[in-house]
């Protein structure tokens, strides 16, 4: 019983699936939020001077990215969309001069998205496919 439970703790997939899960529900939450507050969302958004139609799209990116992370289906290619998305709302937003404290999740969201291209789903997702199993 102890072997077993020595062999579960060591299970890459589940902490994978655990690190999918919590960063994709904070991504889905974060979206379904600027989905139901579109008109707040795009008006800050064009604040920031961006066109009025990036803000439905992020909406869109973070809660369809933020399931896709969650279920593990097109990890990868969740990941690296919204890996990107937190680079360019660093940046947009002030960037590092404006202090680490305002972006601290944005940066830990893109660590965690990046993170996941390179790992991939694990094999606990809808869609698990690794290159090495060929």
């Amino acid at each position: 019983m102890i072997h077993k439970l020595r062999r579960q703790l060591y299970e890459l997939s589940l902490g994978l699936l655990l690190i999918r899960v919590g960063a994709g529900t904070v991504f889905f939450m974060h979206g379904v939020s600027k989905l139901m507050s579109m008109a707040m969302i795009t008006g800050f958004f064009m604040h920031l001077g961006l066109p009025g139609w990036t803000a439905p799209a992020i909406a869109f990116i973070e809660t369809v990215g933020g399931l896709m992370l969650i279920l593990g289906f097109f990890t990868r290619i969740a990941a690296v969309v919204l890996g990107i998305e937190m680079l360019v709302a660093i940046f947009i937003t002030g960037g590092i001069n404006s202090g680490w404290q305002q972006h601290e999740l944005e940066a830990f969201l893109m660590a965690v998205s990046f993170g996941l291209v390179y790992t991939g789903s694990g094999k606990f997702s809808l869609w698990h496919w690794d290159p090495k199993s060929n």
